[in-house]
C-alpha cells in the first residue's frame, strides 16, 4: 500500500490537491524493504467535458532495477 500512496502523492503534487477524479492500478511486481521507487506519469489525453477540461494519465512506478512494480491510470480536472 505504501507504493500506491507514494504514486498518488506524485500525482497530486503534479495536478494539485483536490483535482484527481480517478486513480487506480495494479501491482505488477513485489516491492521489498529497501527498494528505491520512482513514479512517473504521462498525459495520454486532454479533453473537454462541458465547461471543464479533463486530463487522462498513465502511471508507472519502477524499482531501482527499472522493473515496473505498479501500473495505473488517473484522471484529473484542469483549472
Amino acid at each position: 500500500m505504501p507504493t500506491t500512496g507514494m504514486t498518488g502523492t506524485m500525482l497530486t503534487d503534479f495536478v494539485g490537491d483536490g483535482r484527481l477524479t480517478h486513480f487506480g492500478g495494479r501491482f505488477t511486481s513485489q516491492v521489498w524493504p529497501g527498494d528505491t521507487l520512482t513514479a512517473a506519469t504521462t498525459v495520454t489525453a486532454i479533453r473537454d467535458e462541458g465547461d471543464v477540461s479533463i486530463a487522462d494519465f498513465d502511471v508507472v512506478t519502477r524499482n531501482q532495477d527499472g522493473v515496473a512494480v505498479f501500473l495505473g491510470s488517473a484522471t484529473a480536472r484542469l483549472d
